[in-house]
C-alpha cells in the first residue's frame, strides 16, 4: 500500500499567493473604462488574459502542494543543486540585460532590445546557445508588440529603427 503524499504548507501558500495576484490583477481590470476608442480590444482583456493564466498556475501550483509537493525539488541532491546555473553571474547577466534595454530601446527598437534582454537572460540562466535564444526572444517579442500596437493602440518604440 503506498503511503498518502503529505501537503506542504509553504508549497500551498505559494499556490494560494498566485492566485490572490490573479485576483487582485483581474479586479484591477475589472476598473478600467469600457469605451475602446481606435483599437481593436479593449484595454481590460490583457490583464483578464494574465488573470486567467495566473490563476490556472496557481491552482496547478497548489494541487502540486496538496498532492506531496513540487516534484522537481524532490529530485535534486545538494550536488546537483550546487551545479545549477544562477547565482551572482546569473544575476548580473540579467541585470546587464535589463540595462542593456534601458540603453538601447531607441537606438535599435523594442524588438531587437527586447531580444538581447531574452539572450542575457538565458545566459544567466545557463544557455549558450546566444543566436538560438535571440532568435526565439524575437519570435516571443514580435507578437507582443504587435498586439500593443495594433490590439491595444499603445505605441512602443519602433518594430527595428530605420537605420538598420
Amino acid at each position: 500500500m503506498t503511503q498518502p503524499r503529505a501537503i506542504v504548507p509553504v508549497q500551498l501558500a505559494i499556490g494560494a499567493g498566485v492566485i490572490a495576484i490573479s485576483a487582485v490583477l483581474a479586479a484591477g481590470a475589472f476598473r478600467f473604462p469600457p469605451e475602446m476608442g481606435f483599437v481593436i480590444l479593449g484595454a481590460h482583456v490583457y490583464p483578464y488574459a494574465v488573470a486567467v493564466f495566473l490563476g490556472v498556475v496557481g491552482l496547478l501550483l497548489c494541487y502540486q502542494a496538496v498532492t506531496g509537493g513540487f516534484r522537481e525539488l524532490a529530485d535534486h541532491s545538494d550536488e546537483a543543486a550546487r551545479a545549477l546555473p544562477g547565482g551572482k553571474s546569473g544575476a548580473a547577466w540579467v541585470t546587464a540585460g535589463l540595462l542593456g534595454v534601458a540603453v538601447l530601446i531607441n537606438l535599435i527598437g523594442f524588438v531587437l532590445a527586447a531580444g538581447l534582454l531574452f539572450v542575457c537572460s538565458a545566459r544567466g540562466f545557463g544557455s549558450r546557445r546566444p543566436v538560438k535564444d535571440l532568435a526565439i526572444g524575437i519570435a516571443l517579442t514580435l507578437p507582443i508588440y504587435w498586439l500593443f500596437n495594433a490590439g491595444l493602440g499603445v505605441s512602443l518604440p519602433p518594430l527595428v529603427n530605420a537605420w538598420i
